[in-house]
């Protein structure tokens, strides 16, 4: 099964504001539901929680391309988020809007990583959507469980992307892409895999500087995702500038995709 991407619009929506609590160290509610809006519908909803909880400061964003509802609460632990996903629940029951679950979760009783969890709410809703009308509360253990592990490919060449997506998710593997160092960037923020694949020669963002910033988001998540280098060049120099980066492999095109395959499992499967 192909892997949902998570380019939700909530995501970049609340991007600034979950930075915020998380550099702040300050609380959040998030609530996700799976729910048939308009413009209109909105507002209303907007009105009606307004009304009922006036004290309570929120984000509101639809995503309408999935038909996902997100909204962001100022200041709440997550007995208060679960409380105000009722008023939420209520209204789009009424209204005959509410199409699957809600999902709500805070930052940080749930994960102490708030755009992390939110793409991971986001993405549970995406794949795993159900007619059960309830509220359930996120379990980031559940994801953190999970044996599959999660590769990002970042390539410009869109026949090595597609090529090394469909081969790794017939062996077993979680995989995402982007074909540009800003989008795999902005990927790997949201995702944190265990593995990063990816060419030197990027466009937004240069392979090196890509590298780099992976490094830095690293010790500020005080995460650790593996990095190989899959690439055209193959002067001495650029493996030594690589692997100073901090790559753990470093794979010259043309690549054997059976080699590929012992190399990854060397860096990310678990060995008893």
């Amino acid at each position: 099964m192909t892997e949902t991407r998570m380019n939700s619009s909530i995501i970049q929506s609340f991007k600034h504001f979950l930075h915020y609590y998380q550099a702040s160290n300050l609380p959040c509610g998030l609530i996700i539901a799976h729910a048939a809006l308009d413009q209109k519908g909105i507002h209303s909803l907007i009105t009606h929680l307004e009304k009922e909880e006036p004290a309570t400061a929120f984000q509101v964003n639809y995503d309408t391309e999935h038909h996902i509802l997100g909204l962001l609460l100022d200041d709440c632990d997550l007995g208060y988020t679960h409380f105000y996903a009722l008023h939420v629940k209520d209204f789009l029951e009424e209204k005959d809007r509410l199409m699957g679950e809600m999902v709500v979760g805070n930052f940080p009783e749930n994960s102490d990583h708030a755009e992390q969890m939110l793409s991971r709410m986001i993405n549970e809703m995406m794949i795993e959507q159900t007619n059960k009308q309830e509220i359930r509360v996120f379990d980031n253990e559940t994801i953190q469980k999970t044996d599959k592990k999660s590769v990002l490919i970042v390539d410009h060449d869109n026949s090595i992307v597609h090529l090394l997506t469909n081969y790794l998710q017939r062996k077993g593997y979680i995989v995402h892409a982007a074909t540009d160092g800003k989008h795999g960037l902005e990927q790997y923020q949201n995702l944190l895999p265990d593995l990063v694949i990816t060419e030197i020669n990027l466009s937004g963002i240069g392979g090196y500087q890509f590298i780099n910033q992976i490094k830095n988001i690293d010790k500020q998540t005080k995460g650790h995702s593996e990095i190989m280098v899959l690439t055209n060049k193959q002067l001495e120099e650029d493996i030594k500038r690589t692997f100073e980066y901090g790559a753990a492999e470093y794979i010259t095109k043309p690549f054997s995709l059976i080699e590929l395959e012992a190399r990854i499992k060397r860096l990310v499967e678990v060995t008893e």
